[in-house]
């Protein structure tokens, strides 16, 4: 096995570990869950600097595929995501005694997620129709970013669209908040254009890199930014629209 690939086979554990932790059932969803773990895959880029954390000291890929030859679980490779939802460095660390029994690594901290007056950790996504999102670009309007896992029925609803549509309608207007879904998989291929224009956000496929740079750990999960780019609210879980509702009153004016 060539060094990249062990380090994408390496990369592949590592993010259906991460995948776990997020309190969503998507167990009973394979083919979901398999396009997230593929997507992810392409994002990795081999060619990213590693550090050691014990030591601090840059190391080769060879390097790394040395020490994980004989115990491809003894390490792990933490990816640190750019402004565009890609890794751009890793920083290898020894793997715990309970990640190396069940090859699950955990990189996901809640106390890492976006917190209320925090600045956004700055981002450029990319909507379904080719146009860009820079957060630096977004100042002076309200941004809100809601993460999903994915657009397949199971996993959204009508329902869904339709209460999240009702907190929104008050203020569809020139000031209107910018909605972004941000989403696990890529778009279903059930979905077309016309669908995607009823969604009551812009729909950001293949965003697993977010999810991980963001550290979301719950969906779904509302982040709410105001206009000078700080965060106003995370919401999490049942209950996230309703929260959203009494969210906007405030900073909406």
């Amino acid at each position: 096995m060539t060094p990249s690939k062990q380090l994408l086979l390496t990369l592949c554990i590592a993010t259906t570990g991460t995948i776990s932790q997020a309190q969503v059932s998507i167990q009973r969803q394979p083919s979901v869950q398999k396009t997230i773990v593929a997507r992810a895959n392409r994002q990795n880029d081999t060619s990213a600097p590693i550090t050691n954390q014990a030591t601090g000291q840059r190391i080769t890929l060879e390097e790394y595929s040395l020490l994980t030859k004989s115990d491809p679980f003894a390490y792990h490779l933490v990816p640190d995501y750019n402004e565009y939802g890609v890794p751009s460095a890793y920083t290898m660390r020894a793997a715990t005694p309970e990640e190396h029994e069940t090859h699950r690594f955990r990189d996901r901290d809640p106390a890492k997620q976006p917190k209320a007056g925090q600045m956004i950790a700055p981002f450029v996504m990319t909507g379904a129709g080719g146009k860009s999102y820079r957060s630096a670009d977004l100042l002076g309007k309200v941004v809100i970013l809601g993460f999903w896992v994915s657009l397949d029925k199971s996993l959204w609803d009508d329902k869904q669209a339709a209460d999240l549509a009702t907190v929104l309608r008050p203020y569809k207007s020139e000031t209107a908040p910018v909605v972004l879904g941000v989403l696990n998989s890529e778009q279903p291929q059930e979905i077309g254009d016309p669908e995607l224009k009823k969604l009551p956000f812009t729909p950001i496929f293949n965003a697993y890199g977010f999810h991980n740079k963001y550290h979301i750990t719950i969906i779904p999960t509302v982040v709410v930014i105001d206009k000078a780019g700080k965060v106003v609210a995370n919401l999490q879980g049942a209950g996230s629209f309703d929260k959203l509702k009494q969210v906007l009153a405030t900073v909406m004016q």
